[in-house]
Order: C-alpha cells, then sequence, then structure tokens
C-alpha cells in the first residue's frame, strides 16, 4: 500500500528497490516551470528539506498523449513526472509532498503512479458571515486544498452576522474591522491561482440578507401598510427591526443586487463560479409586501412560491448574461422551477427544500453537500468523522434531523456525470474551533469523491491519513 491520499488509480510496485532522491526539481517544459518554486515552497514546510532547482532529482516531463489532470509518476534514480497539463503536473507534485520518504536523506520507491480523479467538483466552504477569520487563516485553507486536491474552494462571504467584501457601490456593507480589502482579494485570487485553486465567492439573496436591509433600507427593504402608511419592514415596531429578506418585488432592489454580484464577480476574474445563496428564506412575509404583491399582479405570478422562482431565475440568468455560472443552495420550490436556468447548479444539502432526484429529474447539475457526514458545525451531536466519510458515497444523502426526508431513509440516486461532486460544508466556526475537523474529513471527501468506488478500508485509510495530517499541521503552522 503506497502512503498516498487520495489512494491512486493504480501504484504498482515494481520491485523492493529503495532510492536516494537527490533534492532537485526540474522542468523540461517551459509551462510547468512556474509550479517549481511552489513545490519547492511546499515541501519545505512539510518536511523542512530545502530543494533546489536542477537535473537529476524530480524531473517533470509534458505528455500530451495524457488526458487533462492525468498524471502519471516513474519513481526510479530519477523521479520522472509525466502531465499534459497545469492541472495534472499539480497533482502530482501534491503526490510527491506525501510519498516521497524523508529521515536521514529523501527515499523514493520502486513505483509507476497513474492516476487521475474522477469528479471533478471536489471542494470546501468556509463560512466567513458568521465567524471572521483573518485573511492569513484564508490562505492556509488554500494551501491545504493544494495538498488534497481538493480543487475548489467556496467562500462563505456574507449572512447575518458579516458583510466580509470591500464595496465601492455600497460600501456601508462591508463589516468595520472585519472585512478584506480589494488589495488582499487580489493577493487571494493569485495565491490560489498559483496553486491551481478555483474560489467561488458566495453572496447571499434574497435570505440570510439583513445586512443589506440594516444599512440600504431604503433599496432592500420590503415595504409595508400600517395605520399611518407604508413603512420598511426595517423600521421600529413595524414587524421586526432587522429582517434577513429582500425585496422580491422592487426593481431597485433586484438592480442593486444585481449591481453587487458584478462588483463581485469583478474582485473574482478567474472564478467561472459564484453561489448567490438562495436557500432558508421566509418566503411568506412577502404576501404582506405592497411592493411584492403589485409585482406579483403585474407578471401574473400566482403566489409566494412563483415569486421565490421568479427571483432566483431573473438573478442567475443575470450572472450568465455575465459569462459566469450560477450555483445556488437547494431552497426553491419544486412548484415553478422550471423558469430557472438549467445551467445553474444547485447545492443539494438539506433534502428538505428540494430533493437531489427532482433536481436531477428537472435537469439541474448538482453538488452533494449532504449535511450528513459532509458538515462541520459547533455541535458536537451534529459532527462526523473521516470513517462517516468513508461510508459515504456522492450519490448519497443522509440527515440526523427527522424534519429530512433523508432522515430515517437516506437518499441515493443511480449514478450520473450530472452529480458534479461535493462539497464539505464548515458553519459559524472561528479557524481554531473548525480546523482540527476540516484537516481530518477534507482528507476523507478527497478520498470518496477521487474514485467514486471505495478503494480504502478504515484501517487503511487511518493509516496512511497519519503522516498526511501531520504534513498538513506543519504546512499551515503560523510561522
Amino acid at each position: 500500500m503506497i502512503n498516498l491520499i487520495p489512494t491512486p488509480k493504480k501504484a504498482e510496485k515494481r520491485s523492493e528497490k529503495k532510492f536516494s532522491v537527490s533534492p532537485k526539481i526540474y522542468s523540461h517544459h517551459g509551462d510547468f516551470e512556474k509550479y517549481l518554486s511552489l513545490f519547492k515552497e511546499m515541501f519545505y514546510l512539510a518536511n523542512e528539506i530545502e530543494f533546489e532547482t536542477g537535473k537529476g532529482g524530480i524531473e517533470l516531463f509534458c505528455d500530451s498523449n495524457l488526458p487533462s489532470g492525468k498524471y502519471v509518476i516513474d519513481s526510479g534514480e530519477i523521479i520522472k513526472v509525466y502531465a499534459s497539463d497545469e492541472e495534472g503536473i499539480l497533482y502530482a507534485l501534491s503526490s510527491l509532498i506525501q510519498i516521497i520518504e524523508v529521515s536521514e536523506s529523501l527515499v523514493s520507491e520502486d513505483y509507476l503512479i497513474e492516476d487521475y480523479g474522477e469528479k471533478s467538483y471536489r471542494s470546501m466552504m468556509i463560512d466567513l458571515g458568521r465567524q471572521w477569520h483573518p485573511f492569513s487563516k484564508l490562505l492556509k485553507y488554500i494551501d491545504l486544498c493544494f495538498l488534497y486536491k481538493i480543487k475548489y474552494l467556496n467562500i462563505h462571504f456574507a449572512d447575518t452576522n458579516l458583510y466580509t467584501l470591500p464595496s465601492k457601490l455600497f460600501p456601508k456593507l462591508s463589516s468595520k474591522g472585519k472585512h478584506y480589502s480589494f488589495e488582499e482579494i487580489e493577493t487571494l485570487n493569485s495565491y490560489a491561482k498559483e496553486r491551481g485553486i478555483i474560489l467561488v465567492p458566495e453572496f447571499e439573496c434574497p435570505g440570510h440578507a439583513p445586512i443589506l436591509n440594516r444599512e440600504y433600507p431604503e433599496i432592500f427593504s420590503d415595504v409595508f401598510e400600517t395605520e399611518s402608511g407604508t413603512a420598511l419592514f426595517t423600521e421600529v415596531g413595524v414587524k421586526i427591526e432587522t429582517d434577513e429578506l429582500v425585496c422580491a418585488g422592487s426593481e431597485k432592489s433586484r438592480n442593486a443586487t444585481k449591481a453587487l454580484l458584478k462588483e463581485i464577480l469583478e474582485m473574482f476574474p478567474d472564478s467561472p463560479y459564484i453561489n448567490i445563496g438562495g436557500d432558508e428564506a421566509n418566503i411568506n412575509q412577502w404576501n404582506d409586501c405592497k411592493v411584492c404583491r403589485e409585482y406579483m399582479k403585474a407578471h401574473s405570478i400566482k403566489d409566494e412560491k412563483e415569486l421565490y422562482c421568479d427571483y432566483v431565475a431573473d438573478i442567475t440568468k443575470f450572472v450568465l448574461s455575465l459569462g459566469r455560472t450560477p450555483i445556488v443552495w437547494e431552497g426553491f420550490p419544486k412548484e415553478g422551477c422550471h423558469v430557472v436556468p438549467k445551467e445553474t447548479i444547485v447545492i443539494a444539502w438539506e433534502s428538505h427544500y428540494h430533493m437531489a432526484y427532482d433536481l436531477l429529474d428537472a435537469g439541474f447539475n448538482i453538488i452533494n453537500a449532504s449535511w450528513q457526514p459532509l458538515y462541520i458545525v459547533p455541535s458536537t451531536r451534529e459532527r462526523w468523522n473521516s470513517d462517516d466519510i468513508l461510508d459515504w458515497n456522492v450519490y448519497n444523502w443522509q440527515h440526523f434531523w427527522s424534519e429530512s426526508e433523508a432522515f430515517l431513509n437516506p437518499i441515493n440516486v443511480a449514478p450520473t456525470d450530472k452529480v458534479l461532486g461535493g462539497m464539505i460544508c464548515v458553519w459559524e466556526m472561528t479557524f481554531e474551533q473548525e480546523i482540527a475537523f476540516v484537516m481530518e474529513n477534507l482528507s476523507a471527501l478527497s478520498e470518496r469523491l477521487w474514485t467514486v468506488k471505495r478503494v480504502c478500508s478504515s484501517d487503511e485509510f487511518r493509516e496512511k491519513q497519519r503522516p498526511l495530517l501531520m504534513k498538513a499541521a506543519r504546512i499551515i503552522q503560523d510561522r
């Protein structure tokens, strides 16, 4: 068994020979040269061994016959690495950080490894909208994603507590002392790109948006009729002081939301996706909003469910018009979902609002973020470990909550490419509270998505996981 997570597709041990590896790395292909310094940095952080540029140790080659993302490691006296593209070479470098043994010298075994990932959407989400994370911690998560072959990092920038992005259009949104600068966002982009990690920024609407209502009620809030006329939802004495739902009937609200999304996408030029939220919206209140009622009448919308789908459709179409793909959380109802563009990717998480099988039948591509076992939350009652994730698969949804359809009878769908992959979701925790759980569970998620059919027992996985966790801890430690 080779000490590598995720388990490679093929790892042929050709003999019992062991080779002393020269701490040198060299690229025979110009496009791969830029990753030499990345490997040297990451290997040093993990192992405290310095590499230099030169032939005779690890040598990188381009093999145009290999499919995108596939890599080959021919480990002998010289470790020869082959890939056809940058994605494949980055996966190979990540693997080498794990498999080269470090004792008095560097040692490799006589292996031939041929490897590629099956489910491309391997992701984790971190919640900055409820718990502030210092900027340096975000970079550590990108390093973890590189080491674990996690391709996407979904960053939940805004929610009930915080709006952590900068904004020139609506500067009052940015939480004082707890938002990132434009310069930091630029650094975040370049840091991720250097490591082959794709960032997915997230902005919440129409729910989870009290900050929009609090700071710009004249733009985003619902309007209610009172004895003295009309009042915004956020005004004292009318409903509650700060509502989480933006007005779906107001063109002013919709246009401002679109402007914010455009601003965010301009901050993340390399991100093909943006997560616009779309879940847990208390849509019944729109029936009491004067503006929403007028909008529904004017557009022949029969109820708040259709209004919900109309809103999601409008926002997702706008994102598509900008050349990006929208992602939403399972939330909009089955009724009326035909108006939502099928290019929209849906994260199936709760198995309550909209079932995974219904989303697939409706023509959507989906991401599995089954609460059980993929959520990491403060409650110890709702916490799962790597063994639980190893027992899960990407076509399976489970839940501990009795209101979810997946509570007593887990949902299973037939294998399909329309299930793009899976995502670990980390909610409401600080970096210090979550990081140990993230390191353990994220490695298991990578294992289960890299190869959909389970190929590693729990005991085998734990044996391989121990040295990986030690290297991961060294890579992300403060210096």
